[in-house]
């Protein structure tokens, strides 16, 4: 199980979230610290703020990675992963080499050494 720590540089890196994500089953989880406003997470994430869960599921987490990285259907998606030198996509492996940033929010994410 990998575990990247999801930081918003708006607010100084804070913390907002924990993203797992597990080799095997090629799945996603997020965990929220109960002391981040809803203002301060990324949509989706927030939204589970504002409902008080502070832990997403697999389903809803695997949609938070894939609104942060190029989507498979992109047009040019072969001229895309040619040039990332990749023969087959990986969602996983695009939010590795962007560290999960997009043009929504200041958001992105850091591997935790445990």
């Amino acid at each position: 199980m990998l575990k990247f720590a999801i930081k918003n540089a708006y607010y100084n890196g804070k913390t907002v979230g924990y993203l797992y994500y597990d080799e095997q089953q090629h799945e996603y989880e997020i965990e929220i610290p109960k002391t981040v406003k809803s203002y301060e997470a990324p949509p989706i994430i927030s939204d589970f703020i504002k409902k008080n869960q502070y832990k997403i599921g697999k389903e809803w987490s695997y949609r938070w990675v894939c609104q942060r990285v190029i989507p498979s259907e992109r047009q040019n998606i072969g001229q895309i992963l040619k040039a990332n030198h990749m023969t087959e996509y990986d969602e996983f492996q695009f939010l590795l080499k962007n560290e999960g940033r997009c043009c929504q929010d200041e958001c992105y994410v850091v591997k935790v050494k445990e």
